[in-house]
């Protein structure tokens, strides 16, 4: 035989032994159900004792935070991009790319359980190529999602191009202040599956209010001249209040 037909056949079996060795891979790892785990590859990260969030970065990742034992975990295509630190009482999550912004894929970027959470405070803010990065507008592919709590009040300060989603809370009291910088055009979502006895909301510049479906009892709120308000089904009987 010659040596290019030897050199040919072992780089064949050699494709093929690795071809074999990866099915072997996927099969052990569909056995074990790990698909079926949202945390599954996520990264623990050492943090507990906190009531606030803080999400300067909230245009470059997206975080989801749900009511439960302390636990912090990053996606882990995220570790070499993504910033996490605690002061005091305090969780902080910023950003920063050596190049150009890193996309780490459909999933959710940081996902937060913490028993109690008083505050939420956005913004758009993060360092591309050594330099920091101003997001006016907020991205419809990124946003800080807050599931689940049930508690007498929930504090959020919104800014510049972030988006804040909140779902299935159940909240006393709702304060939020968004849109403070000049030029922000962020995001406030309030889902109907909420239940929210009273809100005040300031919004500023050309923020945007979006309550779907949501009866609020006692809702005041001021909106600046270039605002957006949406409201559907349920919602318009908030104003009637």
């Amino acid at each position: 035989m010659k040596n290019s037909s030897k050199y040919l056949l072992a780089a064949v079996l050699v494709l093929l032994a690795s071809l074999t060795a990866y099915n072997m891979a996927l099969r052990a790892e569909y056995r074990r159900g790990d698909y079926k785990n949202p945390l599954y590859g996520y990264l623990t990260q050492n943090f507990r004792d906190f009531t606030e969030v803080a999400v300067p970065a909230s245009s470059a990742v997206s975080v989801k935070i749900v009511p439960g034992p302390f636990s912090v975990r990053l996606h882990p295509r995220a570790t070499e991009y993504v910033r996490l630190r605690q002061q005091g009482g305090r969780l902080v999550i910023t950003a920063v790319f050596p190049g150009q912004r890193h996309y780490f894929g459909g999933a959710e970027t940081v996902l937060i359980s913490c028993p109690r959470l008083a505050s939420l405070t956005t913004d758009a803010v993060d360092e591309e190529d050594g330099k920091p990065l101003v997001n006016k507008s907020f991205r419809s592919s990124q946003l800080v999602l807050v599931q689940g709590f049930t508690q007498d009040s929930l504090a959020v300060h919104q800014n510049r191009g972030s988006r804040v989603e909140l779902a299935g809370n159940k909240l006393g009291h709702l304060r939020a202040v968004a849109g403070a910088s000049p030029g922000s055009h962020g995001l406030l979502q309030l889902n109907s599956d909420n239940r929210i006895r009273a809100a005040t909301l300031a919004l500023g510049h050309q923020s945007e209010l979006l309550l779907s479906n949501l009866l609020i009892p006692r809702l005041r709120y001021q909106a600046g001249d270039s605002v957006k308000v949406t409201l559907t089904g349920a919602a318009l009987g908030s104003l009637s209040q």
